[in-house]
């Protein structure tokens, strides 16, 4: 199995990560009941009552990754709900600033959250390919709006803006001091279990990071959060768990799995064959070390490419001359 310690400095950016602090805002009218709370990410945000005092406004434009949030919670007159306040606000929005919108979405409906998105390709002549998101909430005689957007924007951006969306609360019940002073839910998700089981596994504590993993595994089946390579390392580091504690029939069964969502990650097939080495079964893990070298251009960033020859999971091996030869052939 891969040696934890040469990929510390990977997992140690990951926990800390998965585990930062949440930069919550809350916005509500004065004297109003009704919340609106979600985490703006890594910024300053400022929040303004209009001056007729029917609607809050936030502005979050800070973020290190250049996600600009703005955000409205407004007292309304008719009766509240994500698709009608997406209903009565988003047409004047939209007629509001001519520009040319690809691939509009204009009716999902997502966690009862009311969706508009679009990709803007060039305003005024100046190419910018900003994602362009709209999200609607609402309830009694309060909507909500918080509006997302991100010039230069690439697939893997997308997260971005879910993320924040994974963040919002909506309280229509609730005033300003009852939503800040409430007691925090004791559910976790899928992130929390993954950070809680990474310093286990740091710390070579594998039962309790089989544990955690597998909360945060099935958590993320359920609803996927993580991103395609926390996704990755939570699978490799399961799979690998369960091996250095003995459950090879488990790691296996782990590592299968993330081929089938994952299938050309090449350390999913390195470890495979390491496990198919501790089961003594050379022409099956040949038959994965050939894919791992077929697709070791998908490595994740910061990973080294190990050496079967290096790797004691293939010890029962690496006297055998078929198995040596073959594997001097997968590198050239």
């Amino acid at each position: 199995m891969k040696n934890p310690v040469p990929v510390l400095i990977l997992f140690s950016a990951i926990i800390a990560q998965a585990q930062q602090p949440t930069h919550r805002a809350y916005m509500a009218i004065p004297n109003v009941k009704g919340v609106l709370e979600f985490d703006v990410g890594p910024t300053p945000f400022e929040i303004h009552v209009r001056p007729d005092g029917k609607e809050v406004q936030l502005q979050a434009f800070g973020r290190p990754d250049k996600l600009g949030i703005s955000a409205f919670l407004q007292r309304v007159t008719f009766p509240a709900s994500p698709e009608k306040c997406r209903d009565e606000w988003w047409p004047g929005t939209k007629k509001a600033v001519k520009m040319q919108r690809d691939d509009l979405q204009e009716t999902v409906v997502n966690d009862g959250i009311a969706r508009v998105e679009f990709i803007v390709p060039e305003f005024r002549g100046v190419k910018v390919q900003q994602k362009d998101m709209h999200a609607y909430l609402g309830s009694g005689n309060l909507c909500a709006e918080i509006h997302l957007s991100k010039a230069g924007f690439a697939p893997e951006d997308a997260q971005l803006f879910e993320d924040v969306l994974a963040s919002v609360k909506f309280s229509p019940d609730l005033s300003l001091s009852e939503a800040q002073n409430s007691v925090p839910s004791q559910d976790h998700d899928s992130s929390y279990y993954f950070a809680l089981g990474s310093k286990f596994y740091l710390e070579r504590d594998y039962p309790h990071a089989e544990d955690a993993y597998l909360k945060a595994l099935d958590l993320d089946r359920q609803k996927r959060t993580l991103s395609k390579d926390y996704f990755r390392v939570l699978v490799d580091n399961l799979g690998m768990s369960y091996g250095m504690t003995g459950k090879l029939q488990q790691a296996q069964a782990t590592f299968v799995f993330g081929l089938t969502q994952d299938p050309e990650y090449p350390m999913f097939h390195f470890n495979l064959a390491c496990t198919f080495g501790e089961m003594d079964k050379m022409n099956d893990a040949l038959t994965q070390l050939r894919l791992f070298y077929k697709y070791k251009a998908n490595m994740i960033a910061g990973e080294t490419l190990p050496d079967p020859l290096k790797d004691d999971s293939f010890r029962h091996f690496v006297g055998k001359e078929e198995f040596v030869n073959a594997v001097h052939e997968m590198q050239k």
